[in-house]
């Protein structure tokens, strides 16, 4: 497939275009979930995706919510932690519990520090994983430490754009259903 190339994009108007369409069929919560994704897309009301991530969650019964994020967003993983705990059991996890020496592995450090903190993401997956959570959400993770984490996570996971959160201060966000 190559889409990012196509012009035409007859997809847009139902015309098959692959071999999978036919193979495809979601039912049980894969049907649930692709639900409430088509609605979210088609509703006219402009939300963050935090406010999506909420309303998707809380339509599917989850009840439990994972939050790693990266010590740089601290800040904004309170904020987001605050947000969600309104509507569910969060647990965080930052992105240096049960570090390791960076030197550990070979690389220089950065700064001039008796010891400095290599990420954990298999780590934070763990501890999520032993929380039970359903939906885990990456707040601000470099890339390939998200790559991990989502590798070794057994809830889904999805990535929050720390760009939007700023705004969260502000705007007393309420998710209304």
């Amino acid at each position: 497939m190559q889409c990012a190339l196509c012009r035409i994009k007859e997809c847009m108007k139902g015309k098959n275009c692959s071999v999978i369409k036919s193979e495809l069929e979601y039912t049980g919560d894969d049907l649930k979930s692709i639900k409430i994704s088509a609605w979210l897309e088609s509703d006219h009301m402009k939300r963050t995706k935090l406010e999506e991530i909420t309303i998707y969650a809380k339509r599917l019964g989850y009840k439990k919510i994972g939050l790693a994020f990266c010590i740089e967003y601290e800040r904004e993983a309170k904020l987001v932690y605050e947000v969600l705990s309104k509507y569910f059991e969060v647990f965080s996890v930052c992105c240096k519990v049960c570090s390791f020496e960076k030197s550990s592995l070979g690389i220089k450090k950065s700064e001039d520090l008796e010891f400095e903190a290599v990420c954990n993401p298999i780590g934070q997956a763990l501890l999520l994983n032993d929380d039970l959570t359903n939906l885990n959400i990456m707040l601000g993770l470099k890339t390939g430490y998200d790559i991990l984490f989502a590798k070794y996570s057994e809830a889904p996971s999805i990535a929050l754009p720390v760009q939007e959160l700023p705004q969260l201060a502000d705007s007393g966000i309420d998710i209304i259903e």
